[in-house]
């Protein structure tokens, strides 16, 4: 059962009753890891993110608080540790937490459940090391990509991250998560975050259209525009200096015509120029490389905005 190559990984395990975090390594070590940072809270785990790189990280969940799920934010944020992507694993005695919201969204790899044999804690760990999920990044959302096969089809837009375990036991030193490795990572990610919140804006926007002689659209109006301003807002701070000028422009050009629409009833025609300035800004976030799955007819909506060339908020506001 064991496998030498996990021998020098180093292993993040934190768990505050002593006796699980125990039996924790007892398994890790018939799986033939050797190495470990143990922890029983979680300021002292976080502190030790920080001064060492790990291979894999192993944390406890439970009901009575979710500081687990902070501690995984802050590492995906890139805000604590030194690996962003580095494969985590949590474990839990309560089979329900595995449903809930904050725990699927948190951005962890995987989730055993106590008491689980060597074996099944083998078969998760090689998952992570031959078959780890891609990740991929929304408005709310960034970790390991959760869709089905069929979805990750028609959409292939998931990212293969630098995997620290897999580069350690596969003695694959190149692939292994270095600051350029990561900063190259977190770029494309960030390309893809501005594409992903590009569809959701245009989809609102397009709902909001759709629904304008819909009875119940005065009540939910306002709420409806707020949710859109918030998404703008999102694209607009996940924009750097070296990004398009025209991708600032057309989410500038966005703003003002969702800022015209607050304070007054729907109509038409401004839904109608906000979904159209929302197509635009969805077509100018699309990926190179990415299949153009829009027909002819939205590049005649895009050009109906106005050429990027002029005054893109004066061609939005007519």
């Amino acid at each position: 059962m064991q496998t030498p190559q996990y021998a020098d990984a180093t292993v993040m395990l934190l768990d505050r009753q002593q006796a699980v975090r125990k039996q924790t390594r007892s398994v890790l070590n018939v799986l033939g890891f050797k190495t470990f940072l143990e922890f029983g809270d979680f300021a002292a785990a976080r502190q030790g993110l920080n001064n060492q790189r790990v291979e894999l990280v192993t944390l406890e969940l439970n009901a009575e608080d979710f500081g687990s799920l902070s501690l995984i934010n802050d590492i995906r944020d890139n805000t604590l540790g030194l690996d962003p992507f580095v494969p985590i694993l949590l474990t839990t005695w309560d089979a329900k937490l595995k449903a809930l919201r904050p725990v699927i969204g948190s951005g962890a790899d995987d989730i055993i459940l106590y008491p689980f044999s060597t074996t099944q804690m083998g078969q998760r760990i090689d998952a992570l090391v031959r078959h780890r999920k891609p990740f991929v990044v929304s408005e709310d959302y960034f970790g390991p990509d959760r869709r089905k096969a069929a979805a990750l089809e028609n959409d292939p837009t998931s990212i293969v991250v630098p995997n620290a375990l897999q580069a350690h036991v596969q003695g694959r030193r190149d692939a292994a998560p270095n600051s350029a490795r990561i900063e190259e990572t977190l770029a494309e990610l960030r390309r893809l975050k501005l594409r992903n919140v590009a569809r959701r804006i245009w989809y609102f926007a397009d709902q909001l259209k759709t629904a304008v002689l819909d009875p119940s659209l005065p009540d939910r109006y306002e709420q409806d525009l707020l949710k859109l301003r918030k998404s703008i807002g999102t694209y607009n701070k996940t924009l750097i200096p070296r990004d398009s000028r025209d991708l600032r422009a057309l989410c500038d050009a966005l703003s003002g015509v969702l800022a015209g629409l607050f304070g007054r009833a729907p109509d038409l025609k401004g839904l109608e120029l906000l979904e159209q300035n929302a197509l635009a800004l969805r077509v100018a976030s699309k990926m190179d490389g990415e299949p153009n799955e829009l027909s002819a007819a939205i590049s005649n909506e895009v050009a109906r905005v106005g050429k990027l060339a002029g005054d893109p908020i004066r061609t939005a506001q007519g």
